[in-house]
C-alpha cells in the first residue's frame, strides 16, 4: 500500500503546487498590472498639463489676428484717449469686428467669450458673454491677466466665474510702439463636456474637471464604460485630506476600486487657490481568479505550448498511479477472492495466509481465527448463517422477522414466509405445564436418560386426541401457553431408543428455544398473543428439514437474536 499512498501524496502536492502558481500568477499580474496603470496615469497627468499648455499657445496665437485688426485697433486706440463715456457706435463697430473675427476661427479653438479692453480696462466690446450685454460701464481691469497684456505682456489662466472654468488667453493690442498699448484683447474657452471630449480623444486619456468640490465636465475615449467614468470623479469631496495634493498640486496614484486608478492635479492660475482641477483615470487589467489566467492567453500563445511534453507527464502519471493500483489493490483482492471462493466450496478449510501480503494478510490471519472461535464455540466448522444465506431468498412479510408466526386475530398473509396449518377444533383441550429451566444461549439442554426399568406408556392416541387447548387466558393476554408434552418424548422415555431420544432432546431444545423466543418479542414491543409452541415447533420441524437436505448436515440449531428491533430466529446446520 505504500506505493499507491505515496504516489496519492505526490499527486495533491502537484495539485497543491498548480493551485499556489495559479494563485501567486495572479497576485504578480495584477500588482504588475497595477504598476502599470500607475505608470500609465503619471504619463496620462502629463499629457492633460502639456495639452492645456499648447491649448493656451494656439488661442494666443489666434488672438494674434484679432490684435493686429485694423477696426480692433483703431476704436480701442479711440476709447482709451477719453475719459468720458465711450461713444455707443465704437462699441458697436467693435463688437461687429469681433463678431466677424471669431466666426473666421477654427471650431476646434473658437473662443466661448471675446474682450476687447481699453487701456483704463473698460471692455469696449465683447461676443458670447450675455452676461455683460446690459452692463454699460463693465470694467474687467482688475484682473491680473488683463493688467499683464493692458502693459504688454501676453498671458494665459484659468478662472472660475459664474461655476465655471474658464480657460484664459490675453494680448496686447498696439498702435504705437513707442507708447503703451492702446487696449487689450482678452478670449475665454469654457470648459465643458465638449471641451473634455475633446482633450480626451487627442490625449487618449479619462479626464474630468472639477471645481469647488463638484464635477464641471468629464469625457472618456471610446470603449471606456461610463461606470470607470462616474468612479473616477467620485473621490474628489475628499481631495481636502489628501497633503499631497495640496503641498504639490498632484496627488499620489489611488485606487479606487480593485481595477480602476486616478491621479488628482490642480490647474496652474487663479483657478488653484478656488481648487479647480483636473482628474485622470485608468483601469488596470486584473483578474478576478486564477483560472481567468488562462482566457487571458490568445491562440498563437496557446499554440507555442509544449504540449507533447505535457501529455507525456500526464500519461506516465497515470501510468504509474495504475501499476502501483494493480500491484497493491487489484492483485491482493483478486487472490483473497479467488481464496475465499475456495474455501466457500469446501475445498479448503481455512484460508492460506501465505498467499497474502500486508493488510491482507492480516484480514485472512483475523478471518482464520474467527472462523476457529466460532468452531469451538458452536461445535462447527463454519460460521452460523441465516435462513437466507443457506437456503436463498426466502419471500418476507412486511414488517415481520426472519420467521413469521401467524397470531390469533390476524388475518394470514398471502405473502408470508412461511405458512403454520391451523390446528382442529376436535382436539381436546389438555394443557400442562412444562416448567423449563432458562438456560445461557450457549447452553444445551440436558436431558435425564429414562430409566430401564419404568414402566411402558401407552400407545398414544391420534394427533387429534392429543392436541391441547392453546387459548390464551382471558386475564393476561401476554400469558405463555405451553403444550402437553409431546407422546414422542414418553415415548422415547419409555423404549429408550436412541433416535427418540434425540428427536425428545431437539424438542425440549425447541422449548427452550420458545420460551426464549417469547421473551425477546416482550422484550421488543411485539404482540405474543395467540403464539403457541405447536404453531413454533411445525415452523422449526420444516426449515430443520430444508436445511438438512440441502447442507446435509446432521442437525439444526435455532437461536434468537434481534434484528431490525424485532425477534427473529437464526437457523445454524451441525455436521
Amino acid at each position: 500500500m505504500l506505493l499507491s499512498r505515496f504516489w496519492y501524496l505526490i499527486l495533491a502536492l502537484a495539485l497543491g503546487l498548480f493551485a499556489s502558481g495559479l494563485y501567486l500568477a495572479q497576485t504578480v499580474y495584477n500588482r504588475a498590472s497595477r504598476d502599470s496603470m500607475e505608470q500609465a496615469l503619471s504619463a496620462d497627468t502629463q499629457v492633460v498639463k502639456w495639452y492645456l499648455n499648447d491649448d493656451a499657445r494656439r488661442r494666443s496665437s489666434l488672438l494674434l489676428k484679432v490684435c493686429l485688426d485694423e477696426t480692433i485697433r483703431k476704436e480701442l486706440h479711440k476709447a482709451s484717449s477719453k475719459d468720458e463715456k465711450v461713444p455707443q457706435d465704437v462699441r458697436d463697430r467693435t463688437r461687429a469686428a469681433l463678431r466677424k473675427l471669431v466666426d473666421e476661427m477654427p471650431a476646434e479653438y473658437q473662443f466661448s467669450s471675446l474682450f476687447a479692453i481699453d487701456q483704463l480696462g473698460r471692455v469696449i466690446g465683447q461676443v458670447g458673454f450675455d452676461q455683460a450685454a446690459g452692463i454699460e460701464n463693465f470694467d474687467m481691469g482688475g484682473y491680473a491677466i488683463v493688467a499683464d497684456a493692458l502693459h504688454g505682456w501676453v498671458r494665459d489662466d484659468a478662472w472660475v466665474f459664474d461655476d465655471r472654468i474658464y480657460l484664459v488667453v490675453a494680448r496686447p493690442v498696439e498702435v504705437d510702439t513707442a507708447q503703451m498699448p492702446a487696449g487689450a484683447v482678452v478670449g475665454l474657452r469654457i470648459v465643458d463636456t465638449s471641451y473634455a471630449k475633446q482633450l480626451s480623444k487627442r490625449s487618449g486619456a479619462t479626464v474630468g474637471f472639477f471645481a469647488g468640490g463638484t464635477v464641471k465636465a468629464k469625457a472618456s475615449p471610446d470603449g471606456v464604460s461610463s461606470t470607470q467614468l462616474d468612479t473616477i470623479v467620485a473621490d474628489i469631496k475628499n481631495l481636502a485630506q489628501d497633503d499631497t495634493y495640496k503641498e504639490k498640486g498632484t496627488s499620489k496614484p489611488k485606487i479606487l476600486m480593485d481595477d480602476i486608478g486616478v491621479i488628482y492635479s490642480k490647474i496652474p492660475g487663479e483657478a488653484w487657490d478656488l481648487g479647480a482641477g483636473y482628474v485622470v483615470g485608468r483601469s488596470a487589467s486584473v483578474v478576478k481568479n486564477p483560472f481567468d489566467l488562462l482566457q487571458l492567453a490568445d491562440a498563437k500563445e496557446k499554440k507555442s505550448q509544449p504540449w507533447w511534453i505535457i501529455a507525456l507527464i500526464v500519461v506516465l502519471g497515470a501510468g504509474l498511479g495504475l501499476v502501483f493500483s494493480l500491484f497493491e489493490h487489484t492483485r491482493p483482492l483478486r487472490i483473497l477472492k479467488a481464496e475465499a471462493e475456495r474455501l466457500a466450496k469446501g475445498e479448503i478449510d481455512m484460508l492460506q495466509v501465505s498467499k497474502f501480503r500486508g493488510l491482507y494478510r492480516k484480514i485472512a490471519s483475523d478471518l482464520n481465527d474467527g472462523t476457529d472461535k466460532v468452531a469451538a464455540k458452536g461445535g462447527v466448522p463454519r460460521k452460523a448463517a441465516d435462513l437466507e444465506s443457506v437456503l436463498g431468498p426466502i419471500p418476507a412479510q412486511p414488517e415481520m422477522s426472519a420467521f413469521s408466526f401467524p397470531v390469533d386475530g390476524a388475518s394470514p398473509s398471502t405473502s408470508g414466509p412461511l405458512r403454520v396449518p391451523p390446528l382442529r377444533e376436535s382436539a381436546p383441550k389438555m394443557p400442562v405445564q412444562m416448567p423449563a429451566p432458562k438456560p445461557s444461549p450457549d447452553s444445551k439442554p440436558q436431558m435425564p436418560a429414562p430409566k430401564p426399568d419404568s414402566p411402558k406408556m401407552p400407545a398414544p392416541k391420534p394427533a387429534d386426541a392429543m392436541t391441547p387447548n392453546l387459548a390464551p387466558s382471558e386475564d393476561d393476554d401476554d400469558a405463555t401457553v405451553v403444550s402437553a408434552v409431546p407422546p414422542e418424548i414418553l415415548e422415547a422415555s419409555a423404549t429408550g431408543a436412541h433416535a427418540a431420544v434425540e428427536e425428545a432432546g431437539e424438542i425440549a431444545e425447541w422449548h427452550n428455544t420458545f420460551e426464549e423466543f417469547l421473551r425477546t418479542k416482550k422484550q421488543c414491543g411485539e404482540p405474543t398473543s395467540g403464539l403457541t409452541f405447536e404453531k413454533f415447533q411445525v415452523t422449526l420441524r420444516k426449515n430443520r428439514e430444508q436445511l438438512i437436505a440441502k447442507t446435509k448436515c446432521k442437525r439444526v440449531k435455532f437461536t434468537v437474536y434481534v434484528k431490525d428491533g424485532r425477534a427473529a430466529l437464526k437457523a445454524s446446520p451441525v455436521r
